[in-house]
């Protein structure tokens, strides 16, 4: 394996571990930022009536939901992008492979006819 396919791997690592990082603090500060608004406005969803608050959490999670779907897509992406690079590296080895054994046996070859 090269240096820099080596290197694109850990980076990709990086970069995955990444992205719930991300979208755990992005989901933190949305649920901080609705607390904020709750406690400013002086609303308490305990108040609410049951189809009343069945409308709020639906409204409350689905930002939460959205993020976590397009933090999904970006995560199968790079991983379909991984495993691209892993394919087109196995093979250009499994080409090597065949090249080495078609020398290894033309030269067999040449050796036993002179």
């Amino acid at each position: 394996m090269s240096d820099s396919a080596a290197a694109d791997i850990l980076n990709d690592r990086r970069e995955r571990r990444r992205l719930p990082l991300i979208g755990l603090v992005l989901s933190a500060l949305y649920v901080l930022g609705l607390i904020v608004y709750l406690i400013i406005q002086g609303q308490n969803p305990a108040d609410l009536q049951m189809n009343e608050l069945g409308d709020f959490l639906g409204g409350v999670s689905s930002p939460l939901a959205f993020l976590w779907l397009v933090l999904g897509f970006y995560q199968q992406s790079r991983e379909i992008r991984m495993s691209n690079q892993a394919l087109h590296l196995q093979a250009r080895e499994m080409r090597r492979s065949v090249d080495e054994h078609r020398r290894i046996a033309g030269g067999g070859i040449d050796e036993s006819k002179g």
